[in-house]
């Protein structure tokens, strides 16, 4: 295949391509270092190498900075939205490769990018989909907690009827926080609301899981991604969004609850007490549902359920037979995920992040999280001893959310040395093929150049 010469483009027109790369990886719900990296693919592939890029990202805004040695060039990019959209993210990160690699033409690249813009917000699944995987996952974490089949059902409607209220206030673009707001306050009221329906249940369990799915799951395990790798910044922009949303959450949850005679439901033990084959499958179709609502290719949806059957399974194990803390036993399961999917990735021809990311989430400890914030919210109400249970869900909960994200991360971390150096030697050959000999080690070193920015 012939390739087209870059050089037909001009610097203003590399640096555009190059934001795109950025923008849609950002946007997407991609860790930052995987956005640079990716960003520097690109940059590749359009003839500029790392040495002569400077890549800087906040919450809203990519800047990149290229010099040709004798000037220097600095554009902007706005990032308007940040969903999860695993499958633009797979796209973009394959197209940044195989450009490279493959050495495609350019009309063909630029073609292939500027349609990906254009229909990055476009999902794989219907909107009615959607709300019925909503309604799924939370009736899953139900039965994880413990639910028997009524509360899995009345969890399921009531998650569906907040999931409605979320579609929309979305589509009057109302205020993204007012949003989570409404949607958990439907969705918690109808839970209560559900006792007066036939079955033995009480409204505790569906109104602790109902609103589960609100949690902003991929924006936490990501800020923890930046912590370890040093995008400090953008890291606390990931924890402040994500704490401003469960803030929203908590207001609704609470103002649900003070229109009902619940007193506390957050007091729910949501620790396993034993092991059951219902939470496996629970885990399973909580992994497929959470599939759906990230935008997961169809194909690696089996997979990731498997793997949410390893993780959960592995923590329950752990706590229930050797008493283990929650975010030990939360380290464990997902770290054994990591390594086995690590050891299989050239068997299962899927990126990790695709399966990790669904499987994981399943042991996200969202109630604890909404359950230190509700204390808060009534601290006014609250004796010491409740203070200082508030307290306790809310360390607990933060430290099972680095023990999640330190073991999904293991492999990287403890191969770090190994797969960079594979990507290297990859990248060499690459650009050996193009025929660039000149600092070739350097310019391959992608992940020198991930650190640098």
């Amino acid at each position: 295949m012939t390739h087209t010469n870059t050089n037909s483009l001009t610097l203003r027109e590399k640096m555009k391509l190059i934001l795109d790369t950025g923008q849609l990886m950002l946007e997407n719900g991609s860790s930052t270092k995987r956005v640079i990296r990716d960003m520097l693919r690109t940059a590749a592939y359009l003839g500029i190498y790392w040495q002569d890029v400077l890549i800087h990202t906040t919450y809203s805004t990519i800047m990149i900075n290229v010099t040709d040695g004798e000037h220097s060039y600095t554009m902007f990019r706005k990032c308007f939205r940040h969903g999860v959209n695993m499958e633009t993210v797979l796209k973009t990160s394959r197209m940044s490769w195989s450009a490279l690699a493959n050495r495609i033409p350019l009309e063909t690249f630029s073609g292939s990018m500027d349609y990906l813009v254009r229909h990055s917000d476009e999902r794989l699944y219907p909107e009615w989909l959607v709300i019925l995987a909503i309604g799924l996952a939370s009736s899953a974490f139900c039965t994880i907690f413990g639910g028997n089949f009524y509360d899995g059902l009345y969890t399921m409607l009531a998650a569906m009827i907040g999931a409605i209220v979320k579609f929309g206030c979305a589509k009057l673009e109302m205020n993204g926080y007012i949003v989570i707001a409404a949607s958990a306050f439907a969705s918690t009221l109808a839970a209560f609301y559900s006792t007066y329906l036939p079955g033995h249940h009480s409204a505790f369990l569906p109104m602790a899981a109902c609103a589960l799915t609100l949690v902003p799951g991929v924006p936490l395990i990501n800020a923890v991604d930046d912590f370890l790798n040093n995008y400090l910044i953008y890291g606390m922009c990931r924890i402040t969004h994500t704490l401003l949303i469960l803030l929203a959450m908590t207001m609704g949850i609470a103002g649900a609850v003070a229109m009902t005679d619940v007193p506390s439901f957050t007091e729910v033990q949501v620790a396993p007490e034993s092991l059951y084959l219902a939470q496996a499958m629970a885990a399973a179709l909580g992994s497929a549902c959470f599939s759906i609502l990230f935008n997961v290719p169809k194909r690696y949806i089996f997979l990731a359920c498997l793997g949410a059957i390893i993780t959960v399974d592995a923590r329950n194990f752990l706590m229930v037979e050797y008493q283990m803390s929650m975010a030990g036993a939360s380290f464990f399961g997902a770290a054994l995920l990591s390594l086995v999917y690590f050891s299989m990735s050239r068997y299962l021809h899927a990126p990790i992040f695709i399966l990790n990311i669904p499987a994981i989430i399943p042991l996200i400890p969202g109630v604890l999280l909404y359950r230190f914030l509700f204390g808060l919210i009534n601290i006014h109400n609250m004796d010491l001893l409740s203070l200082l249970m508030a307290l306790q869900s809310g360390m607990e909960a933060v430290l099972t959310l680095i023990g999640i994200s330190v073991g999904a991360l293991l492999p990287d971390v403890i191969g770090h040395q190994y797969i960079d150096r594979k990507r290297r030697k990859s990248l060499q050959k690459v650009l050996g093929g193009r025929g660039i000999d000149a600092s070739l080690k350097d310019a391959a070193n992608l992940d020198r150049g991930t650190w640098r920015n």
